[in-house]
């Protein structure tokens, strides 16, 4: 096993509200979809403490009524990021808004579910999430999306992973 020069040193809740749905039908599955679920993130850099950031994760489940949804919730996270000294500076600013915001996620994700298992009704198990488009936006690099999209969908062991010293490409990659 090998350390990620990347960690997540701490986090902690910040705010947090929850509301069971009354009209909820435990009968009828629920049927969320991409809109009733927004999550977003911020990335800044710590002053005064050099390869530090504060990651600040919201979620907020806001179903519409015809989801059958069991709850209301609205979530706020935050967590502060080191890089490791020997992590190259060239995408750091990158693998930081990236990763940040996907491991602040994950505890975020852990919250949830403990506190919708408190309620009557089954817990949330909130759905991943990918942070890549926000980052990439943040820093103007559009193209690094059109190029991690199409090298997720060569094959393994194709010229990709050739170029890449080896290392697989697409969903494979992010399950290590």
């Amino acid at each position: 096993m090998k350390l990620s020069p990347l960690q997540l040193e701490a986090y902690f809740l910040t705010e947090s509200s929850y509301r069971t749905n009354q009209d909820f039908n435990p009968e009828k599955e629920p049927k969320l979809d991409d809109t009733d679920l927004q999550v977003s993130a911020d990335v800044q850099p710590l002053q005064n403490q050099e390869r530090r950031w504060q990651v600040t994760v919201n979620i907020k489940l806001q179903p519409k009524p015809e989801a059958n949804s069991p709850c209301f919730l609205s979530i706020t996270v935050i967590g502060i990021v080191w890089a490791a000294p020997n992590l190259p500076e060239s995408n750091l600013d990158m693998m930081v808004r990236t990763n940040g915001p996907t491991m602040v996620y994950g505890a975020a994700r852990e919250m949830v579910r403990d506190l919708t298992a408190r309620g009557p009704f089954a817990p949330i198990c909130l759905p991943s999430v990918s942070f890549l488009p926000e980052a990439a936006a943040a820093k103007g690099a559009t193209e690094i999306i059109a190029k991690a999209q199409a090298e997720a969908e060569k094959p393994l062991g194709t010229e990709g992973a050739a170029q890449s010293g080896g290392e697989p490409q697409g969903a494979a990659a992010t399950q290590k």
